[in-house]
């Protein structure tokens, strides 16, 4: 009885260790995926877009790590990263700010 406990227990490690790597590989296969059919599409993705600001919230949505837009778009990670903590701070501020509407309201 002790024997097969422990064997089953040992599968049990084993398939955790197998589902981890395979949801790894998902994601990495996932991730090359959106690369490729960006690098593909990208004259049309991109297409009127000179600043690197438009270009990385062209590819805000797609769930991809600042390396890799920096690769798509000719820049770096930090610049990219930096793009994003600009948009963010905007964003909070523009929701921060009373419209006019409601500044007639009170």
């Amino acid at each position: 009885m002790v024997e097969y406990y422990l064997k089953v227990s040992k599968l049990s490690e084993h398939n955790k260790k197998l589902i981890k790597q395979l949801k790894t590989l998902n994601k990495n296969i996932d991730l090359l995926t959106k690369v490729t059919a960006i690098s593909v599409g990208k004259d049309a993705i991109f297409e009127g877009m000179e600043e690197k600001k438009d270009k990385v919230e062209a590819l805000e949505g797609l769930d991809l790590p600042d390396r890799m837009i920096a690769l798509l778009i000719g820049s770096t990670p930090d610049s990219v990263k930096s793009l994003r903590s600009k948009k963010k701070t905007r964003l909070k501020k523009a929701q921060a700010q009373p419209t006019k509407e409601e500044v007639k309201q009170k």
